[in-house]
């Protein structure tokens, strides 16, 4: 096996992760080694082993040895979900394929992204249509909003109530809840009467509607807050971790960010800081690594809490630079995971 196999079989399955430094975006590995030479304007996580990057105003898609994709001229654009990005060109949505190719062309006012092989989207004749990954048409729908397919589910509203359809575009569970999320671990959370509960594929309700605020399944545990306080519930409506975080947020890869005294760690399954509450700010895991915030200052951590990359403070900061890095602060946290 030669070298250049070698080394692209080992980008292709590392993970890579988009970080910002003082002169752009930047991908590391999980040890925090820069491993793609080239600076974006902006960067995206890698989907499906492809990541939307944008430099000089122009949005492309990268492979993870920086090999860019032949796409045409992109509007915007979202991650590859199921083999296939969303784009829009010349305002219409379209879908290509992971070697840049259209697969779908530029036919639809609006459209989701695809998962399980179905896509919903809303053709320039007003009509919601079910779709595969081929473009053709499975159904048409007399909603005006769907979500993404999950569990073999999709969200749909009309007249302002969430229910949802199957992969052949039939109604499982009627539009009646005033909020629904996607399915998520065979469970999603629907709303009445400002409450929150979860109901099965079935539309059986499983847990009572009892929460003013709560999510959705991840890792078996669901955020839920009672008395203004944080706790997470199992599958059974029982709860597991009792509510007692001012703030937290969902599982990922087995941790979730907690508060505590005003700062941000990360517990276990059990509730307890694995990773003592010592940030600023904190995104969620993804792949191994999550980004926290000392002050201003970014920085990447494993799961360990060991730090494996952080930007340099300068030696001068003018108050000039203290208020360019603030936006730049909220622009990351406003980037999120997902956005360009």
């Amino acid at each position: 096996m030669g070298l250049a196999l070698l080394f692209l079989l080992s980008c292709t399955k590392q993970n890579l992760h988009p970080v910002s430094g003082r002169n752009g975006y930047f991908y590391i590995d999980n040890r925090g080694r820069q491993v793609i030479s080239k600076v974006y304007d902006k960067a995206r996580p890698f989907r499906d082993d492809r990541a939307l990057v944008l430099l000089e105003d122009r949005l492309f898609f990268i492979k993870k040895n920086g090999t860019v994709l032949n796409t045409p001229e992109l509007d915007s654009a979202s991650s590859f979900h199921d083999g296939l990005a969303r784009i829009v060109k010349d305002g219409l949505v379209g879908y290509i394929d992971k070697k840049g190719e259209l697969a779908i062309p530029p036919l639809y006012l609006r459209g989701g992204d695809f998962s399980q092989g179905r896509c919903l989207v809303f053709s320039r004749e007003g009509k919601s249509l079910l779709i595969d990954k081929k473009g053709r048409r499975l159904a048409t729908l007399p909603y005006p909003y769907g979500g993404n397919f999950s569990n073999g589910l999709a969200l749909v509203y009309q007249d302002g109530k969430g229910g949802y359809v199957d992969r052949t575009g039939a109604l499982v569970v009627p539009p009646k809840y005033e909020y629904a999320a996607d399915f998520s671990e065979g469970l999603a959370l629907v709303v009445k009467e400002g409450r929150g509960g979860y109901i099965n594929r079935k539309g059986t309700l499983v847990i009572p509607h009892r929460f003013s605020f709560s999510s959705s399944f991840f890792e078996g545990l669901a955020l839920v807050v009672l008395e203004s306080k944080v706790g997470y519930i199992d599958k059974k409506g029982k709860m597991v971790i009792e509510p007692r975080f001012p703030f937290a947020g969902d599982f990922h890869d087995g941790l979730a960010k907690a508060e505590e005294n005003g700062k941000i760690g990360y517990i276990n399954h059990g509730g307890k800081f694995v990773i003592p509450p010592r940030y600023d700010y904190g995104m969620d895991f993804f792949q191994g690594l999550a980004l926290v915030f000392k002050g201003e200052q970014p920085v990447y951590i494993n799961k360990a809490g060991k730090e494996i990359w952080k930007e340099e403070e300068s030696e001068i900061d003018t108050s000039q630079k203290k208020t360019e890095k603030k936006t730049k602060l909220k622009k990351r946290k406003n980037l999120g995971e997902d956005r360009i």
